[in-house]
């Protein structure tokens, strides 16, 4: 079967404090969805449902320039440039804004660090990805393993795939596939709620449109992703990301505001918004990310550089890793090697580079899941 992609084309209208890209896609992606665009999307049968992918908004991995700690950067910090020298017992540059205000500080090994955070840390980075897609199973989560990081996993299912994809439903015995994200959860990565059914704006199934759903609706779908993550070993508090903007475009007809719904429920939230966040003025619901649909190594790298100038928290997003591929034969079985639903996708190479890089700068750098860094920004 062939899968539709919903709103690849979301970007958040909230300003960025860093540079963004959108990616060109290939000549194929933009005939597939211009045809999308000029016909009315069929109503998807329970065995061919549209990917929940749709794009959580923020900007993407930007092409930044030279940011190491002692390079001058532009833009960094919350006031302005982030420049500095490296040198033994200095500040992180940037760190709540003053650096950027004053035109930087010192960063280097001895210095302040953000509350909570190892002593060691200059900058967190959190590696997220969206939407338990298979190639998170048999490409991510190894990549991580063999390097001993850890990632956040937001899972969801596609509409009308209840069981069939990475959340089960508690009243059923879990599946391979359920197994395998047990396997992940238990191995110490966090998974995290991304909704059940991923409502988006367009391009859904009718019924699960985010003009569809209502506060009850939403509640209710918010309390049954937490029992479905702790039918996989998941430990509460949970973290959650809003699907498709939501953040931004509410839900209804009239785009009301869910957030309510979900500072009752969940620890922390990652939203639409791109850029690195401050860690000492961070709004843990309101969590800025950085997209890396179609970057390269060397942009996801200059990320990480740009993090650490700030003294900031960076949060990376990704859909699939690897190769786009949109369709599945059969109803969803659990065969990654062929049922490999992959969009929106960063290259496994430059995912690679970017897992290596984290390995060099850990002597700087923090890299943990959404969770911890939410519950080191938050303790006292």
């Amino acid at each position: 079967m062939i899968l539709d992609p919903e709103v690849l084309f979301t970007i958040s209208a909230a300003p960025s404090r860093t540079p963004t890209r959108v990616p060109l896609r290939s000549a194929w992606s933009l005939c597939f969805l211009l045809t999308l665009a000029c016909s009315s999307p069929p109503e998807a049968p329970p065995s061919t449902p549209p990917p929940g992918g749709g794009q959580s908004g923020g900007g993407n991995a930007a092409t930044a320039g030279s940011a190491g700690a002692g390079g001058a950067l532009a833009g960094g910090g919350t006031g302005g440039a982030a420049a500095g020298t490296a040198g033994t017992g200095g500040t992180a540059a940037g760190a709540s804004g003053s650096a950027g205000a004053s035109g930087g500080g010192s960063g280097g090994s001895g210095g302040t660090v953000a509350m909570g955070w190892p002593p060691n840390a200059v900058a967190a980075v959190t590696l997220t990805y969206d939407d338990g897609l298979d190639t998170h199973l048999n490409i991510v989560a190894p990549a991580l393993d063999a390097r001993g990081l850890k990632g956040t996993f937001f899972l969801s299912n596609f509409e009308g795939t209840d069981h069939k994809w990475a959340l089960p439903n508690p009243a059923m015995p879990l599946t391979e596939r359920h197994m395998a994200w047990a396997a992940v959860a238990a191995n110490g990565h966090e998974i995290a709620s991304h909704t059940v059914n991923h409502p988006c704006g367009s391009n859904k199934a009718p019924g699960y449109l985010l003009s569809d759903y209502d506060m009850p609706r939403m509640a209710a779908e918010l309390d049954d992703s937490i029992a479905r993550l702790n039918a996989l070993g998941g430990s509460e508090p949970y973290t959650f990301a809003y699907p498709c903007g939501s953040d931004n475009a509410g839900i209804g007809p009239g785009g009301e505001d869910y957030s309510p719904l979900v500072a009752e429920r969940f620890l922390a939230a990652r939203v639409s918004m791109g850029g690195i966040n401050d860690p000492d003025a961070v709004d843990l619901l309101r969590v800025s990310n950085v997209d890396t649909e179609g970057a390269t190594g060397e942009e996801l790298r200059a990320q990480v550089d740009m993090a650490i100038a700030q003294g900031g928290w960076l949060v990376f997003l990704f859909h699939g890793v690897g190769v786009e591929q949109l369709t599945c034969p059969g109803d969803l079985p659990y065969a990654p090697e062929t049922c490999m639903i992959n969009y929106l996708v960063t290259s496994e190479e430059a995912h690679t580079s970017l897992l290596d890089y984290l390995l060099e700068k850990q002597d700087q750098v923090w890299t943990a899941t959404f969770k911890q860094v939410a519950q080191a920004v938050s303790a006292p």
